[in-house]
C-alpha cells in the first residue's frame, strides 16, 4: 500500500467507525496483510485459502449417467435436484433465484418497474 493510500485510509479511520478495525477472515480468523487476499461479501471475509478450501470441496464432480441439465444454468444436476415445468428443467437453486427476483419486483416501487 502506498504512503498515500495509507494516510487517506489512517484520515478516514479517524472519522468513520469501525475502519480502524483489523480484517480477518470470518472462517480462519487470520488477519489481512500484505501477502493474503481478502475476499469481502456482505458481513463475512474470505481469505483466499479458505476460499480455495471451499472451492476445492464443491468442485464439481463426474455426472451421474442419470444427471439432467438444467435449462437455466446449465448445470448437470442429479434428479433430486431437478423439476419440471412441461418440458422445461428447472434445478433448484434457479427456483431459488428466481424466487428471489420475482420478490424484489413485487417488493420495488411502481414506478421503477
Amino acid at each position: 500500500m502506498g504512503i498515500v493510500a495509507r494516510l487517506a485510509r489512517r484520515t478516514a479511520a479517524r472519522f468513520i467507525p469501525g475502519m480502524s478495525a483489523t480484517i480477518r477472515c470470518s472462517a480462519c480468523q487470520r488477519e489481512k496483510d500484505s501477502s493474503i487476499q481478502m475476499i469481502a461479501g456482505p458481513r463475512v471475509y474470505l481469505c483466499s485459502d479458505c476460499f480455495r478450501r471451499a472451492a476445492r470441496q464443491l468442485t464439481p464432480r463426474r455426472p451421474t449417467s442419470d444427471a439432467i441439465r438444467c435449462r437455466f444454468c446449465g448445470s448437470l444436476r442429479v434428479p433430486l435436484d431437478i423439476t419440471h415445468v412441461e418440458s422445461v428443467a428447472v434445478c433448484s437453486d434457479c427456483l431459488g433465484l428466481m424466487d428471489q427476483m420475482l420478490e424484489a419486483v413485487a417488493n420495488s416501487p411502481r414506478e421503477a418497474r
